[in-house]
């Protein structure tokens, strides 16, 4: 309300699904929606591997967010040869179209970074965040970059992109979910004074004021304490 405009980075994945099932909610004005991806692997808009193509079978071919205001990875660029080539230009590029977008509809926050009204982050069982993987050197990035490429993901495909730590951290909100068994360790860990995994350095603008919230199924959550004096966290059961 404050700019006129709602400004939203997702990952992929289940997360898609979710954002679906808001399609038949009344009063969402679509039509002021900016949506663009804190990761994105670089492959064509087809491939099971986009997030873009995942995110419009999933939830925007039912929504009426304008297709201008849906920015997606430049899929021409994909083809590129050399090792690192490929992720190189696509994140200049991805960012070069960020920056184009008005400051009425994705405002800068500190030392210019995209101020996003929400991010909305999947983990991995490592604990990654967008394409930032553990003791990866992309974490340590102070470049001023906005979008950063990687070669050597870890996690196939190689080449990506992803937001760098410094826009994570410019967000209004960040909001990460995790659902399954298989998450039960990183959660836990997550949540152990101390821990400096990726998932937990997505703090977002002001954490004092709206610190991340978790968004976790029963199964992620079943290694955290009901309530726990020291915890770095509130718990509230949604049923």
């Amino acid at each position: 309300e404050a700019h006129g405009a709602f400004s939203i980075a997702i990952a992929g994945g289940s997360l898609v699904k979710m954002l679906g099932g808001m399609a038949e909610m009344p009063g969402v004005q679509w039509d002021k929606w900016h949506v663009a991806w804190v990761d994105e692997r670089c492959v064509p808009h087809s491939d099971p591997e986009s997030n873009y193509g995942g995110a419009v079978e999933a939830w925007l071919s039912k929504v009426a967010i304008p297709a201008s205001q849906v920015y997606a990875i430049d899929e021409s660029l994909c083809g590129a040869s050399g090792a690192s080539e490929v992720s190189t230009r696509a994140a200049e590029e991805y960012e070069r179209r960020l920056r184009a977008v008005p400051e009425t509809s994705l405002p800068r926050g500190a030392e210019g970074m995209p101020a996003f009204d929400l991010l909305l982050l999947g983990f991995g069982p490592d604990g990654h965040i967008c394409s930032l993987f553990p003791g990866h050197p992309l974490l340590a990035d102070e470049s001023g970059r906005w979008v950063l490429p990687i070669s050597d993901s870890p996690k196939p495909p190689s080449q990506r992109i992803t937001l760098s730590l410094p826009a994570v951290n410019a967000a209004a909100q960040v909001i990460l979910v995790g659902t399954g068994a298989g998450k039960q360790e990183v959660v836990r860990d997550a949540f152990t004074p101390g821990c400096d995994l990726p998932c937990v350095r997505a703090l977002g603008a002001s954490p004092d004021v709206r610190p991340p919230i978790w968004v976790l199924d029963e199964a992620a959550a079943a290694l955290l304490p009901a309530a726990q004096e020291d915890a770095p966290f509130e718990r509230k059961d949604i049923n």
